[in-house]
């Protein structure tokens, strides 16, 4: 049983780090293309503050402004209360399928990493 549990630890953490390989240069990729293209429309006054809009636009605060467009094309039900009453502007495809690909792959990471987690508490209570 704990050959299974370790083989099953060791295939979870290769996941998780090429999870997190993938989700970090999407959102890099991805930052330079939502900066170019949606913070003219986007990243102003009715949506976000005024210190807001002086932070996002520089590192790491970026890749948070990024996370919040990614979740505006992906799910806008989730930020509806920051973009009320603003249809999304029109998106290509590629981007669209990146962001919801990316938005959707984190919180499965976390799930992950908490079995992994869990998974490396009871083989380290068995030693």
């Amino acid at each position: 049983m704990d050959k299974i549990v370790f083989d099953l630890t060791m295939i979870l953490m290769f996941i998780l780090f090429f999870s997190g390989i993938f989700i970090w240069t999407g959102m890099a990729s991805l930052a330079g293309y939502f900066g170019k293209n949606y913070d003219h429309i986007l990243l102003k006054s009715p949506h976000f503050s005024p210190e807001e809009q002086a932070n996002y636009r520089e590192f790491p605060l970026y890749l948070h402004k990024t996370i919040i467009y990614m979740t505006y094309f992906s799910y806008p039900r989730i930020t509806r209360k920051r973009f009320k009453n603003t249809a999304a502007p029109e998106i290509e495809l590629f981007p669209k399928i990146a962001s919801y690909t990316i938005t959707t792959t984190g919180p499965i990471s976390v799930a992950l990493l908490i079995v992994l987690i869990g998974l490396v508490a009871y083989l380290y209570s068995q030693i």
